[in-house]
């Protein structure tokens, strides 16, 4: 909903204001399509004012989703190394993030959220393209094939957060008493293959079959 441009009287509620417009206008439009002048019109302040609270529209989205951690600065630590050890870094990484008193708390709030509410779902996702898929395809850049590159990302994104619910909200036992080493060790080869091992494309192979033919046990 846009609201009346104009800057509003007072200052105690602006941020807050700002930041309810942003959540919003990133859910509804995307990273890529929404602007400061878009969220300053819905929340009804002026664009300096966004910048003079936030800063950039990055630093914007990220005070609107609250992640635990900052990814601009762990993400680099987890390509220090060869790549067929990457999921034992991602996995150690995780799971510390998960254990920590402060930052555990906030992410399992932060999923609890996405997988309840609308406009946190699109958030979250939004979040992750924009800032670890888009990192993670740029990292990978000649390691792996491009065409498959964000879907590994996805696929890699599917295990941890099914291993995030299962452990750590929903707790389901043995896995949520499970020591790190047994669970990397028994996931991580999973991680690794949906990053550099084998995936299979059905529906590639059916794109490539010359035009009358049919897959097996078909008839052309």
């Amino acid at each position: 909903m846009v609201r009346r441009p104009g800057r509003r009287p007072g200052k105690q509620h602006t941020r807050e204001t700002i930041l309810a417009a942003a959540r919003e206008t990133f859910a509804e439009c995307g990273y890529d399509g929404a602007t400061i002048r878009q969220i300053a019109t819905s929340a009804g302040v002026d664009p300096a004012l966004v910048h003079h609270y936030f800063g950039t529209k990055e630093q914007l989205f990220t005070a609107t989703v609250q992640p635990p951690v900052d990814i601009a600065e762990v993400f680099p630590k987890l390509f220090e190394g060869e790549l067929d050890t990457f999921a034992e870094r991602l996995l150690t990484m995780f799971m510390s993030i998960w254990d920590h008193p402060v930052s555990g708390p906030a992410f399992e709030a932060l999923l609890r959220n996405a997988l309840t509410n609308r406009i946190s779902a699109r958030l979250i996702r939004e979040f992750f393209t924009v800032q670890i898929q888009r990192r993670a395809v740029a990292r990978l850049a000649g390691l792996i094939d491009p065409a498959e590159a964000r879907l590994r990302a996805t696929l890699v994104a599917s295990q941890l957060f099914g291993l995030a619910v299962v452990r750590y909200v929903l707790k389901f036992e043995p896995l949520a008493s499970a020591s790190r080493e047994t669970v990397i060790a028994t996931v991580g080869p999973t991680i690794q293959r949906y990053l550099t091992g084998d995936i299979k494309r059905p529906d590639l192979a059916e794109k490539a079959r010359p035009s009358g033919q049919t897959g097996p046990g078909g008839q052309a």
